[in-house]
């Protein structure tokens, strides 16, 4: 039988009055709760389910409807439900000894109702020092108990107003740190705030509470919140801008007015106004830029330009470059092609330049040379890279410190009054395919003005997970001198992961497969549910035990998060396969992590000083701190439980998120269910993240049509534009550049 047509509901609407006598369950992230509660004329305490942050002993009033479950009988569903103070001295005794005062047991909750009776509270709040008077409360414990209250009432007051307008648990929690005691106020005041404000409060849920509050639906202030949301989505897909026309539809759709000139004339006028949207012509089609984005890029360009036009800080001659070339590969003993001595002498001659090339061109042995060139002009070099496993390659490859670009620029100090600068001859930045905008605009903004800059990257791979294309945009501008390595050398080409990655890159199929051992296979199966088997079993199994490679080595990338070969899926099920008795473990926000799970980090996070796409392993977990601690590259960072929404399981992540990180093995499951990801950039890149073993698994169709298809969705950015024509936007000024959150 249908659970759901089981449910009988019964319409009439009441409203119940009562104690709150247990607390049977409730879910801390979203407030829902199972109560019972002793109403007056009702034998049996009513089980009650609604959003309340009610505790033991407390008086509810609630408004709802009775309906009944096939399995737990009648029950009382509440649309809001109210909470008062107990009033009567046995309902105080029952609240204080829920445990809702740290430090307050059922023995001292007992005492202390005793001494004070129905006038506890009153105690509690006016002449809290009179505690002391009961039996066995020493001072110190009397001066906690104080603060705790303290502390507890104003955050209990503010959390159960907030919940009133349907913002609880670890939502609420963060609105009440952002805001502290004015949290209502800006609740009631401009709701929208929470929107761009507050992490987890997107427009959607700050539209339901406005909307509740009696915001109208056509009012300005919610239309220009929604155009500033359906901007937002768009550069959270990586673009900068978005078509003027699907914007618009986009919004109409969002906002629901009634009038859809409403919303076309707003976005006409703040795209006018150039306030947080701008329009512009790109390639002959009217486009709304992001203010934000598109007023880095303008920096990004202009400081490109002028630096590009300087000489670096040391004075050579090209003759005298290309001796240094030389003399540095002789040292480093090797020999270069002569696109790689190319390489060397433009590092030493320009101040911006780009070295890109794919697997096996010799990308790394061109940087070393590079590195003993620049030594001998005595030049101060700094290597940066976007993420923290990209830096740590770059120490292990060059032999030279390294650091993240988000340390270079000084995120996640913590105090940020100082402006930051990047004191160096030259900076050398890794990875450059994964910088996105705003990370090359703060690096250009704290850049030595005479120093040079060097990017190394691979321009074929995927673009940045945030906002741009910086990298491809630089090299197709052709304002920047670049480097493009493509031959494979004869030591690369033995291997077939290499071959095979420059294969998918040219558009051809993967090299058939003889009987000899080799580091790349494709193994074919028929079914999404045998594609999942197969990619657990070589997890597990296979590889471990035939390659010599551990599990714990192997890394699952998949084009999306959803569907049977999806990350969500397979993180579920290589986490019960992988960690079946784990220490401890602790589950909030529908995840579960147990200690030594693989974890990622989805967002940008500059407090913890933890970047999108970094990952680690969870070491600990603190119940009573309410603290994970995972181990990122070394550094043990700190996880407060209401910031765990921001990491994911990483048994087995998307390839986007792997970019910038190498594995000693790597599975790509690939089946027809990926279809609307199935790009030769993705497979490509995929494959690229393996260092000594890789294994395509899926559907032979899937794999054919992800090597067929060169084309990747184009992202909307003004990057090129701006470098080959200073002029393209006439009169317009960027904003001063500013921290941004």
């Amino acid at each position: 039988m249908n659970t759901a047509a089981a449910i009988m509901n019964e319409p009439e609407h009441e409203c119940l009055s009562g104690e709150v006598t247990d607390i049977r369950w409730r879910d801390q992230e979203s407030g829902r709760t199972i109560l019972k509660v002793a109403v007056r004329g009702y034998r049996e305490p009513v089980v009650m389910l609604g959003v309340t942050l009610a505790e033991v002993g407390e008086i509810v009033t609630a408004q709802g409807q009775w309906r009944t479950h096939p399995t737990h009988g009648r029950q009382f569903v509440a649309d809001g439900i109210l909470a008062e103070r107990p009033s009567s001295a046995r309902a105080i005794e029952k609240y204080l000894a829920s445990g809702v005062i740290r430090g307050i047991g059922p023995s001292l909750a007992e005492r202390i109702v005793a001494a004070f009776g129905d006038k506890t509270f009153e105690v509690l709040d006016k002449t809290p020092e009179r505690l002391g008077e009961v039996k066995g409360i020493g001072k110190g414990r009397v001066a906690e108990i104080i603060r705790i209250w303290k502390q507890g009432e104003l955050e209990r007051k503010v959390l159960v107003r907030l919940a009133e307008y349907g913002i609880v648990g670890a939502i609420a929690m963060r609105v009440l740190r952002q805001y502290g005691g004015s949290a209502v106020d800006v609740v009631l005041n401009n709701p929208y705030r929470l929107a761009r404000e507050v992490r987890g409060i997107g427009f959607k849920l700050a539209d339901e509470i406005a909307l509740r509050l009696g915001v109208p639906r056509d009012s300005r202030e919610r239309i220009i919140a929604g155009i500033a949301h359906c901007i937002h989505v768009s550069t959270g897909m990586g673009n900068c801008g978005v078509p003027k026309e699907a914007f618009k539809q986009q919004a109409i759709e969002l906002l629901g007015c009634g009038d859809p000139n409403a919303v076309i004339g707003e976005i006409e006028e703040q795209a006018a106004r150039r306030t947080f949207i701008v329009g512009l012509t790109l390639n002959g089609e009217s486009v709304v830029f992001d203010r934000r984005l598109l007023d880095a890029e303008y920096r990004i360009a202009r400081a490109l330009r002028e630096r590009v036009q300087n000489a670096p800080p040391w004075a050579i001659t090209p003759e005298q470059a290309r001796e240094i070339a030389i003399e540095s590969e002789r040292a480093c003993k090797v020999e270069l092609a002569p696109e790689q001595r190319q390489a060397v002498e433009m590092a030493l001659l320009r101040s911006v330049s780009i070295l890109t090339g794919g697997p096996g061109t010799g990308k790394t042995s061109t940087l070393k040379v590079i590195l003993e060139a620049l030594r001998r002009v005595r030049a101060k070099v700094i290597l940066g890279a976007p993420t923290g496993k990209a830096a740590k390659r770059m120490r292990e490859t060059t032999g030279m410190d390294a650091a993240t670009v988000a340390r270079l620029i000084g995120m996640g100090r913590g105090d940020t009054s100082e402006p930051v600068e990047i004191n160096c001859d030259t900076l050398i930045i890794d990875e450059a395919s994964m910088v996105d905008v705003r990370m090359l605009d703060d690096v250009l903004d704290a850049l030595d003005a005479r120093a040079s800059i060097l990017f190394v990257g691979d321009v074929d791979q995927l673009p940045s997970v945030a906002a741009g294309r910086v990298l491809g945009d630089m090299i197709d501008s052709g304002a920047i001198p670049t480097t493009r390595l493509t031959k494979v050398f004869r030591q690369a080409e033995a291997s077939a992961i290499i071959r095979n990655a420059h294969r998918v890159n040219q558009g051809l199929a993967l090299e058939p497969q003889g009987d000899a051992p080799q580091d790349f296979y494709f193994i074919p199966a028929a079914t999404p549910e045998a594609t999942a088997a197969w990619v657990t079993k070589l997890v597990q199994e296979h590889i471990p035990e035939r390659i010599g490679i551990p599990a714990n080595s192997v890394q699952v990338l998949a084009p999306m998060r959803k569907g049977t070969n999806g990350t969500e899926a397979l993180n579920a099920e290589l986490q019960r396969i992988l960690n079946p008795a784990p220490d401890a473990v602790i589950e909030k926000y529908g995840r579960r992590f147990c200690v030594g799970d693989r974890v990622l980090q989805t967002v940008n996070n500059y407090d913890l000083g933890v970047m999108n796409g970094e990952s680690g392993i969870v070491v600990a977990i603190d119940t009573k701190a309410e603290m994970m601690i995972v181990d990122v590259d070394g550094t043990k960072v700190e996880y407060p439980f209401s910031e765990l929404d921001q990491l994911d399981l990483a048994y087995a992540m998307t390839v986007h998120k792997s970019q910038g990180s190498q594995f000693d093995a790597v599975v790509i499951p690939l089946t027809m269910q990926h279809y609307m990801m199935l790009q030769r950039a993705i497979l490509y890149t995929g494959i690229t993240r393996a260092v000594r073993f890789c294994v395509v698994v899926g559907d032979p169709k899937a794999v054919r049509a992800a090597i067929e298809n060169a084309r990747t969705q184009p992202r909307i950015t003004a990057l090129q534009m701006l470098l080959e024509r200073p002029d393209a936007i006439p009169g317009y000024k960027p904003r001063p550049k500013r921290k941004e959150s």
